[in-house]
């Protein structure tokens, strides 16, 4: 048992408990460029990892009442079937094509760390613009007098064009987590921001988590069933977490994220091109 992945998964935790989302982001190419674990390991080990945490986060954020379900659920209408896909896509060339199969992982999760490292950077002002609106949103319907349109609400049924976009939002990264692992979080975010700024940072930040857990179960279930999850490698790497997520939550009131996510941002690109 090689102890220096529970040091990974300290680090990685400490990190996801100071941003919340991108620390994440790093667990893949932590293995594959330090350790030395073969990509498909990685990425497999990093999904079930990955729905573990996210599912003890939408324990907490569901308590909270901080999920808009029906927008995580139509997310994942699309994003479940899609990790399914690209679950599939990685047993059948690793199965026909073996020789490739480590290439083309290294490829997707390099070039996918850099597309979070610039939503990194955007994710701030997202999160700033949906506060704005969702204020101006609730004063205005004060000054009306009206309670709003409950199909354009943050409980109501969404309208069929945006139902479409987050089936096809949810669609695209599942696709590629399941390829690459990264970007759950991040990714999913930013497409939430735009189509529910009601929600708010923090019910966003909740029903992205909620989200994220969905696609993951998903996503270990079909590599549990091809027998690709190193289960060694996940204990090592809950065990360091676990305290490092609790040691870095309390700390990230210390640290404002003008100054971290810029540095994260950085990393996270570096270590896309260096796997690319």
């Amino acid at each position: 048992m090689d102890f220096r992945i529970s040091l990974a998964g300290l680090m990685v935790g400490f990190l996801i408990g100071l941003t919340g989302m991108g620390g994440g982001s790093l667990l893949a190419p932590i293995m594959i460029l330090l350790f030395r674990v073969p990509p498909l390991w990685a990425v497999t080990s990093d999904v079930t990892y990955s729905a573990i945490t996210k599912g003890l986060g939408t324990i907490i954020h569901a308590r909270q009442r901080q999920i808009n379900f029906r927008a995580a659920l139509w997310l994942a209408c699309g994003s479940v079937p899609a990790i399914l896909v690209s679950v599939f896509l990685v047993q059948y060339v690793r199965a026909h094509y073996g020789h490739l199969i480590n290439t083309i992982l290294l490829h997707a999760i390099g070039y996918t760390l850099m597309l979070v490292a610039v939503l990194l950077l955007v994710r701030p002002y997202l999160l700033r613009y949906a506060e704005k609106l969702a204020s101006k949103r609730k004063k205005a319907a004060l000054e009306a007098g009206e309670s709003g349109n409950p199909g354009e609400g943050e409980e109501g049924n969404p309208p069929w064009y945006r139902r479409l976009l987050l089936i096809l939002a949810g669609a695209f990264v599942g696709f590629l987590v399941g390829l690459t692992s990264v970007g759950s979080g991040t990714l999913i975010i930013v497409t939430l921001a735009f189509l529910y700024p009601e929600l708010g940072p923090k019910k966003l930040v909740g029903t992205d988590i909620f989200q994220a857990f969905l696609l993951l179960l998903a996503g270990m279930v079909g590599y549990l069933s091809s027998g690709s999850i190193n289960w060694q490698i996940v204990g090592l790497l809950l065990l360091g977490s676990l305290p490092g997520v609790y040691i870095g939550s309390k700390l990230s009131k210390f640290i404002p994220d003008q100054v971290l996510n810029p540095v994260l941002a950085v990393v996270l690109a570096v270590s896309g091109l260096k796997l690319i």
